[in-house]
């Protein structure tokens, strides 16, 4: 049940951010991922926060 918000979030970033690459959008969803302080085999890199995803913090 992921895919359709985190594919949904991914359409807001490349919105605003075209030129980002693949590699570019995966790093940015994995460093701005909220740990939920559950195994990584239970939470994957975590939760995903679209407001922090799209910040312009460097």
């Amino acid at each position: 049940m992921a895919t359709p918000i985190v594919a949904g979030a991914i359409a807001l970033l490349l919105e605003k951010y075209p030129c980002m690459t693949n590699r570019d959008v995966k790093l940015r969803l994995r460093e701005r991922a909220v740990d939920l302080g559950l195994p990584r085999n239970r939470q994957g890199w975590g939760l995903l926060d679209v407001e922090r995803l799209l910040a312009d913090e460097v």
